[in-house]
């Protein structure tokens, strides 16, 4: 049995699965992260005449935002939710980094014509290569690694993982691939087997959604509470409909901006470029029942929104009291004017129980 290691550049599968939409010619395309690792795994085996290929990690490498403009809250969290999913579903090892967008959109169309700001992903590429030749040198961690990239600047780190006796596969997508890599002669040196073209292999890996019925657990929910879904909730996680879903956006939006602090130093304009940080400590200093909604008063002398969306999973909003003390993470960090946000918010005795 040959033992395997995945290596993925998240930034670059995300910027290029719409050109794998429009090469499947369906726009709504996603890749299957479940099946990936056995997609590739297969790929690699037919290559070596049948002999079994054993993948006993893969490895993720991306980022996301932080301190970014509330309407794309539902955006960041999203993806948030999608590395969490290949955590815990896919059992994936994720790194991820964050994108300080100093208050702005995340699109560049939406945000002023005349804002030349260039968000600037950090760590993601050096992760990666440091990751492969860690493994790399330590004896029987991998026979090969499989790593799906396309940008040039990886050349060096795939040649010295091959200089340390380890074998390489590369998987890839063609008009995003350097041309280097793809070369039949490859004369770079930058792999041992033919490349792996994902385009070649979109039925296999395509993320199929099939509809059916789960019971929303909001309890603002309206009428029938039995509701027809693709969505497959995580492990221990609440599933609320999309109408509901929509709604608690729009809440927390609409309470964050209203929201104005009477302690905030008005001279204190720098916090809001400040990344996302650690977990942290504090006590409930408002809970706003009705709307399913609170604010923490934080050891750091700054307020923190939290929805109840934002409780760690099995914990009620109902139980929630205010004064009392919890730990959370910061989702993102406190504006001049504005709360940060909470996530994971949890009492401190529950710590060992998650």
């Amino acid at each position: 049995m040959i033992k395997a290691m995945i290596f993925l550049d998240g930034t670059w599968i995300y910027a290029n699965t719409p050109r794998l939409a429009e090469i499947y010619g369906k726009a709504d395309f996603h890749l299957d992260f479940g099946k990936l690792p056995e997609v590739l795994a297969q790929s690699v085996t037919q290559q070596l005449h049948h002999i079994p290929v054993d993948v006993v990690r893969t490895h993720l490498f991306g980022s996301y935002a932080a301190n970014y403009d509330l309407r794309d809250e539902e955006a960041v969290q999203r993806r948030l939710d999608f590395f969490d999913l290949l955590r815990e579903e896919y059992h994936y090892e994720v790194q991820i980094f964050p994108i300080n967008f100093r208050g702005r959109r995340l699109r560049r169309a939406d945000r002023d014509p005349r804002d030349n700001f260039e968000p600037r992903e950090k760590c993601v590429d050096i992760s990666l290569a440091t990751s492969m030749l860690y493994y790399a040198a330590i004896p029987h961690a991998y026979d090969i690694a499989i790593a799906v990239l396309g940008d040039l600047d990886f050349k060096p780190m795939l040649q010295a993982v091959r200089h340390l006796g380890k074998r390489v596969a590369l998987a890839s997508i063609r008009g995003a691939c350097a041309p280097e890599f793809s070369e039949t002669t490859d004369a770079a040196r930058v792999r041992d087997y033919d490349i792996i073209w994902l385009d070649d292999l979109l039925q296999e890996l395509e993320l199929k959604y099939e509809s059916h019925q789960r019971e929303c657990e909001s309890p603002n929910h309206k009428g029938e509470r039995w509701v027809w879904t693709t969505f497959h909730p995580r492990k221990g996680q609440r599933f609320y409909c999309d109408a509901c879903r929509s709604m608690f956006a729009r809440e927390k939006q609409e309470a964050q901006e209203e929201f104005v602090s009477s302690e905030v130093d008005q001279d204190w304009h720098a916090v809001g470029d400040m990344e996302s940080g650690p977990s942290l400590r504090g006590e409930i200093k408002k809970k706003v029942t009705d709307r399913g909604f609170g604010f923490i008063a934080a050891d750091d002398g700054h307020d923190y929104f939290f929805h109840f969306t934002d409780l760690e999973p099995g914990a009620d909003f109902v139980d929630v009291r205010e004064g009392e003390e919890v730990i959370f993470e910061v989702k993102r960090r406190p504006s001049a004017l504005k709360a940060g946000a909470a996530q994971r918010v949890r009492r401190p005795d529950d710590i060992g129980n998650h």
